[in-house]
């Protein structure tokens, strides 16, 4: 199992992920990117894009913090932005002679995918016109939360639908034109949130079957594993606390206990994808939580 760590188009924070260990970057674009996109190779020294080696890379956020989700990419006249995230990811595969995966939140439901037909041609044409400009990159679709909060805009919290086995039917739709060049990202933080936050809503929901909760509204992590059994191309393997946004999203693990058991069903679930230790720290060039996530990720490896 390989370990990937995050980090941006920096110099020491990739050096220092390269003294934590890793076997590969993600790079976790940031909004400089719109800016500095267009002609990235002269924008950003040249060797963060040769001193490690790069296997994912994830399309930054935009100015107001709200991450280039699938539906709001593909809806706009202007494809540049993600163009150059799909060129970035090319540019690093034929230096590391690998294809390199882009990394793209969807909050869209099945449901919506299929009824808005104009956005969802758009996305196969343009998504087609992508992947054939660029053969050594692949797409790989993100699951969310069910809400976005961030306490510091002056508008309400946004409710998300593609939450679960939505994202999992658009990978499996979009398969059937692009094959496997089209996967899914599991991120455990997001997968964890969903499950509190589901099952306190459902759990007030006193319309739905009581007991053993049918596929469609099972979101334990078991589930979470299976829905995406034979799609996944990468795990983002992190916590949260409290109500996980803002500085309690993306934190490293505090039981060895649960990163046990998510190992387990890695294993159990024939899962083979590498794993980005995406992971909150106070300093990004003393990456403290990351060196502690990662001893807990090769003591469980140890132990199975």
């Amino acid at each position: 199992m390989e370990i990937y760590a995050k980090a941006s188009l920096c110099i020491e924070e990739i050096k220092e992920k390269m003294r934590c260990g890793c076997d590969a970057v993600e790079y976790n674009l940031e909004y400089d990117f719109f800016q500095k996109g267009e002609c990235f190779e002269k924008n950003y020294p040249p060797q963060v894009f040769t001193m490690k080696n790069v296997g994912a890379v994830h399309v930054p956020y935009d100015h107001n913090g709200q991450m280039m989700n699938l539906e709001r990419v593909f809806q706009k006249e202007d494809l540049s932005p993600v163009r150059n995230v799909f060129r970035l990811a090319q540019y690093c595969a034929r230096i590391w002679e690998h294809k390199v995966l882009v990394v793209i939140h969807a909050s869209i439901s099945y449901y919506e995918f299929m009824e808005y037909e104009l956005l969802r041609k758009r996305i196969g044409k343009e998504l087609g016109c992508l992947l054939q400009e660029f053969p050594m990159v692949d797409l790989a679709i993100e699951n969310v939360v069910p809400m976005e909060y961030k306490e510091a805009l002056s508008y309400s919290p946004r409710l998300c639908n593609g939450i679960f086995t939505d994202l999992t039917q658009i990978v499996q739709y979009l398969r059937e034109s692009f094959g496997d060049r089209v996967g899914s990202v599991l991120d455990i933080c997001h997968a964890a949130m969903t499950q509190k936050y589901m099952n306190a809503l459902l759990s007030a929901a006193d319309f739905l079957p009581q007991g053993a909760p049918p596929d469609k509204i099972d979101y334990s992590m078991e589930h979470f594993f299976k829905a995406n059994q034979g799609l996944c191309r990468l795990i983002h393997f992190n916590d949260f606390t409290g109500n996980g946004f803002a500085h309690n999203h993306g934190i490293g693990f505090r039981s060895q206990d649960k990163v046990d058991a998510l190992l387990k069903l890695y294993k159990d679930y024939g899962y083979d994808c590498p794993l980005t230790l995406e992971i909150r720290e106070d300093d990004y060039c003393d990456c403290i939580n990351y060196r502690r996530a990662k001893s807990m990720v090769e003591a469980a490896g140890a132990d199975q």
